[in-house]
């Protein structure tokens, strides 16, 4: 009965949330929608927002912790960065700028000097070479920590000069080298990639987009383990952890992996695309139960490479797919789609270092760390103490 379903204005008005939030919660908390035919709209079983709603008095009642996060705020259609549209920052800033941004810092604090590690790091790293990055990452934080009795300062200003030292180590980790640098991120990858300056423009762009996207199921974790009163290193540590998982989005990703390679491969990306369709088949990077209209970070990603890479073969390829899925369903890529060929673009896959990763990971986990560690900070803050671990 039409009655059993309520639109997405009625279901934000119940549960107390953006319409975004109801778009998230389709995927995340399982609740069932059905389009509304001739339109892109959706309406929402009424019982199942009932119930979330329901769910959410019991929590509160039994002492669950509710998290409102300032750090990030996301709309129908734009991501803002504590009110800075993230697609405007990712024109002009740097990553460093935009995690001080996040953490409610001064950039000022990445003017400090780079990291030093231990004896310790270069014979663990020895014998974790052949390793993916981010397992090494995760292998050296607890040591990396101990190194640096800085580390121990959980005020504001001392987990923020933490996070200046989880970026740079690992970015270092995941580019393979034994010293943490005090360069900009983009330009490491750069020096390391050997990569031209529209590649290097692209790779900063998706650090920015990747760096928060809200109280997600891996920001909650990394949030929680905040709460005990550990540092960010091994807060950070669980975040790089679940965010790898086989479960995980990116665990997952390996149908999107080889459909952008398909593309890339062919002679016309519209064989690729139509054997999709035909076959019935989703199309792996395309749509987002958050963002009807399209994701945002997509959006701004696509607007650049149009700017720049569109003298490239690689990228015309892409841009006919992208073409194609809209012509076909009115289907908009999502930020994976578009992160996953920029990184592929820019030489990743076929890196030592990036074993065990796809080729978007490695930009994402060092961006998002920067999102994680903000969440640290604020949760510690929003707690005034830390958690009793009771027996």
């Amino acid at each position: 009965m039409e009655d059993d379903y309520i639109s997405a204005e009625e279901a934000a008005g119940i549960l107390g949330v953006s319409r975004a939030t109801i778009y998230a919660y389709v995927s995340r908390k399982g609740i069932r929608s059905r389009p509304v035919p001739g339109t892109r709209q959706h309406r929402y079983r009424r019982v199942d927002v009932e119930q979330i709603k329901a769910r959410s008095g019991r929590s509160a009642a039994s002492g669950g912790i509710e998290i409102a996060s300032r750090i990030t705020t996301i709309g129908d259609d734009e991501i803002f960065y504590r009110g800075r549209s993230a697609a405007e920052l990712s024109d002009s800033a740097t990553f460093e700028q935009v995690a001080a941004r996040l953490w409610d810092v001064d950039a000022s604090v990445f003017d400090r000097p780079a990291p030093r590690g231990s004896p310790l790091f270069e014979r663990l790293d020895t014998l974790l070479a052949a390793e993916a990055g981010v397992d090494r990452a995760i292998a050296h934080f607890p040591f990396l920590e101990q190194a640096n009795p800085r580390g121990y300062d959980l005020s504001h200003a001392g987990m923020a000069a933490t996070g200046v030292d989880i970026v740079r180590w690992l970015t270092a980790i995941i580019l393979n080298k034994r010293e943490a640098s005090a360069d900009p991120v983009h330009l490491q990858f750069e020096r390391a990639l050997a990569l031209q300056p529209e590649q290097t423009e692209l790779l900063r762009r998706v650090l920015i987009l990747a760096a928060d996207h809200g109280v997600n199921e891996n920001t909650y974790a990394v949030r929680m383990v905040a709460r005990a009163g550990v540092t960010p290193w091994r807060s950070v540590s669980v975040g790089l952890a679940l965010a790898v998982g086989r479960q995980s989005k990116f665990g997952q990703n390996e149908s999107l992996r080889r459909f952008i390679g398909e593309i890339l491969a062919a002679p016309d990306p519209e064989v690729v695309v139509t054997r999709q369709i035909k076959e019935n088949q989703e199309l792996p990077g395309f749509g987002s139960p958050i963002y009807p209209d399209g994701d945002p970070r997509a959006a701004a990603l696509v607007t650049f490479c149009d700017h720049a890479l569109s003298d490239r073969a690689e990228y015309r390829k892409l841009r006919r797919a992208i073409e194609l899925a809209h012509e076909f369903g009115g289907l908009r890529p999502n930020f994976a789609f578009v992160s996953t060929f920029a990184e592929a673009l820019t030489g990743l896959q076929t890196r030592r270092e990036f074993v065990g990763l796809s080729s978007s990971e490695a930009p994402y986990l060092i961006g998002r760390s920067a999102g994680w560690v903000a969440h640290c900070i604020e949760q510690v803050a929003s707690d005034g103490h830390f958690a009793d671990s009771g027996d």
